[in-house]
């Protein structure tokens, strides 16, 4: 295997700025200062690509853009690993669907691909959980335990830490049904909390909005695998209201807030580093 990572997802910040797309340029950044990263969108590749690649490491985050020739091949010949932002064993990647998140066996999909990538990793024990329990695949699963955020963006939001809050809890505005506006509208309706609807489409212009407010509410539909947005409210400082689908909550460093939890996530980049250094061996 020589130094080069191929790194393969559906869409990067370029398309657009959401947790995954984030959370993907980091390991672009922090591994490029190791090893030859290369970025590809699964919609891009092609067979011929694959074999000019055959002896280089590939990471693949969202794949729903990879044919199914492309993956087979993938599958076959190279060594990956699967770096999961949801669940991409069930079409609609939402477990919650099914009792203790349990997929019936006929509606599972992607599973030999999972089953024979180095290693899974998940960012939470409770998503990790949530895959062996599904795949039969603890053996292959890894607990990353956490999300990446530039030094930059985690600089931002130190200096947010300190700004004066409004006594309000933010509910966040999302398109998604199953990031759940309504729900938590709902909640803040029925505990009397004094709330507003916040959205922006630019993500530093976002932090700064959140950044004003006491608490966020935040009830989501489908388990979230960590959640950088409860992390990033409770970064900022921020009360947060929400329910037992949050996969950062089952961490042990969940209780951190503010600072302590900024310099937390900093370290994140050594546990990538760590990880891809042991599965590559």
């Amino acid at each position: 295997m020589n130094d080069k990572i191929i790194l393969i997802s559906d869409f990067f910040i370029d398309d657009f700025v959401g947790g995954a797309a984030l959370n993907d340029e980091e390991i672009f950044v922090t591994l490029n200062k190791h090893y030859d990263v290369q970025k590809i969108k699964s919609r891009y590749l092609y067979p011929g690509f694959i074999q000019e690649n055959l002896d280089s490491f590939f990471i693949i985050s969202n794949f729903f853009g990879i044919s199914p020739q492309i993956r087979d091949l993938i599958q076959g010949q190279c060594k990956y690993i699967l770096y999961c932002h949801d669940y991409k064993f069930v079409q609609h990647t939402n477990p919650a669907l099914y009792p203790n998140f349990i997929v019936p066996k006929n509606e599972l999909i992607n599973t030999s691909f999972h089953r024979d990538s180095l290693a899974i990793v998940c960012q939470t024990a409770f998503q990790k959980n949530i895959y062996d329990k599904n795949l039969n695949c603890a053996d292959k699963t890894i607990n990353f335990s956490g999300n990446l955020w530039s030094d930059t963006h985690l600089d931002f939001l130190e200096t947010l830490f300190h700004n004066k809050k409004n006594n309000k809890h933010a509910v966040v505005d999302s398109p998604y049904p199953q990031k759940g506006t309504a729900h938590s509208v709902k909640f803040c309706e029925d505990n009397n909390l004094s709330f507003d609807i916040i959205k922006n489409p630019d993500y530093e212009c976002f932090l700064q909005t959140l950044s004003q407010y006491s608490g966020l509410a935040f009830h989501p539909s489908t388990p979230e695998t960590c959640c950088r947005l409860v992390l990033e409210a409770k970064m900022l400082g921020l009360d947060v209201e929400t329910n037992q689908l949050i996969g950062a909550s089952y961490e042990p460093w969940y209780k951190k807030n503010g600072i302590d939890l900024i310099n937390c996530m900093r370290d994140k980049k050594d546990t990538l580093l760590k990880i891809i250094r042991d599965v590559r061996r």
